[in-house]
C-alpha cells in the first residue's frame, strides 16, 4: 500500500499510452533500456520512472525502480525523464483505516527538478547499448 500512488501512476500512464500506436495496428519498434538511479550517491530503493517523448508526439513509457535499478523497452529518440519515489513522513500523519490510530503520510522525496518540473533528458538509440545513469541530488 505504501507505493500505491506510484503504481497507479505507472499503470495509468501505460493505459494512456497504449492507444498511441500506429493506425495499422503494427507495434512500434522498441529497444531495451537499463540503468541506475541514485539520490545523493545512494540507490533509490523503490520508485517509478516515466520516459516521455521530448517532442510530445510519441508514446510514453513507464517503469519501476527497484534497488536503484530499472529495465524496460521503449522506442528510440530523445526522452524527457520523470522520476518519483515516496517514503513515510516523519512529521505528517493521516487518519488510520476504519478510525484506527494515525499512520505516517507518504511524501515525495525526489526533488521536483526530477519529476513535476523535470530537467532530465535521455537519448535512446536504435544501435548500441542503452545504459542510462541518473545521479540525482537532493539539493541542487
Amino acid at each position: 500500500m505504501k507505493y500505491l500512488r506510484e503504481f497507479c501512476f505507472v499503470i495509468c500512464l501505460g493505459l494512456l499510452s497504449g492507444g498511441c500506436g500506429s493506425p495499422s495496428g503494427d507495434a512500434p519498434v522498441t529497444y531495451e533500456v537499463n540503468g541506475t538511479v541514485t539520490l545523493d550517491g545512494e540507490p533509490v530503493s523503490e520508485g517509478a520512472m516515466v520516459f516521455l517523448d521530448a517532442e510530445g508526439n510519441g508514446r510514453s513509457f513507464g517503469t519501476r525502480i527497484e534497488a536503484g535499478s530499472f529495465s524496460t523497452a521503449m522506442t528510440a529518440g530523445k526522452k524527457k525523464v520523470e522520476i518519483t519515489a515516496t517514503r513515510e513522513s516523519k512529521t505528517k500523519m493521516e487518519p488510520g483505516p476504519s478510525g484506527g490510530p494515525p499512520v505516517p503520510a507518504l511524501e515525495q522525496y525526489i526533488p521536483k527538478e526530477y519529476n513535476t518540473q523535470t530537467t532530465l533528458e535521455a537519448e535512446v538509440g536504435a544501435d548500441g547499448e542503452n545504459e542510462l545513469k541518473f545521479d540525482l541530488k537532493s539539493k541542487p
